[in-house]
């Protein structure tokens, strides 16, 4: 198992066509491989241990999203029936399969960071290719649903709030905000009490050791925007995406 790009993919396919008598160098292939990652190695990295030249360093980290709340299994019981059995007999007249999935309904924190720098030396050292990467990874995280159960479960839901800190340090996971889980209130929904924790967490730790970020960038619901008033300009998703673009292309120019 090993996980290449297009581009790499297609350099090894020109290999094999052009190799002179069905021997392909190794040295290469190998150049082949270690070259001109495209943007899912770049961003995601690449570990071999047979061979560490050719390792690549992911420069992203996804957290396993978490619940911010307590959370109860809830159980789909189904049938499933063979139609084209033959009834009027008593052999086998019952279901053709009976089962249970387990589900549940919950609001969820989800997290992610990119290291700029290490996606900038994953793909070649080129601002542009690194920038849009960026707006892309941003873009899926926000859009993208897990395809799992998604006919049975139709989960195309969107976040509440999406928050992007940018900074020049190290990442903050904001998860501790919800150690002390939301407990639910009358009247008021759980993905407000969650944002409002998520608010006063950022504000807390920013406080207690002096780390803020360089900016702040949020898109939300109007009625979660103001549980986050003063951590950032409230925009659109392509906005949001942009003027994150913006600031990675502007720090990879002074780089440059």
């Amino acid at each position: 198992l090993i996980f290449l790009s297009n581009q790499q993919l297609d350099r090894l396919a020109e290999l094999a066509v052009t190799s002179q008598g069905g021997a392909i160098d190794k040295a290469a292939a190998r150049a082949a491989i270690k070259d001109g990652n495209g943007i899912e190695v770049a961003l995601f990295g690449r570990m071999v241990a047979d061979d560490t030249s050719i390792n690549v360093d992911a420069a992203v980290q996804v957290a396993h999203a978490v619940s911010t709340h307590a959370v109860e299994t809830e159980y789909d019981y189904f049938t499933a029936v063979d139609d084209a059995k033959d009834k009027s007999t008593d052999e086998d007249a019952g279901a053709g399969m009976i089962g249970v999935v387990e589900f549940n309904s919950s609001t969820l924190y989800r997290y992610a960071t990119v290291n700029l720098d290490q996606l900038y030396a994953n793909v070649g050292g080129d601002p542009l290719v690194a920038t849009r990467a960026v707006e892309a990874f941003l873009r899926s995280f926000v859009m993208s649903m897990p395809t799992g159960k998604q006919n049975t479960f139709a989960n195309n839901t969107l976040p509440d709030a999406v928050l992007v800190q940018v900074r020049d340090r190290r990442p903050v996971n904001l998860v501790g905000a919800f150690e002390d889980p939301v407990q639910p209130k009358p009247g008021v929904a759980i993905s407000v009490q969650s944002t409002e924790a998520l608010a006063r967490a950022v504000r807390e730790i920013d406080n207690a050791y002096g780390f803020a970020p360089i900016s702040f960038h949020l898109a939300a619901r109007s009625d979660i925007a103001g549980q986050l008033e003063g951590l950032g300009k409230r925009m659109g998703l392509e906005e949001l995406v942009e003027a994150v673009g913006a600031q990675a292309r502007a720090t990879l120019g002074d780089q440059a």
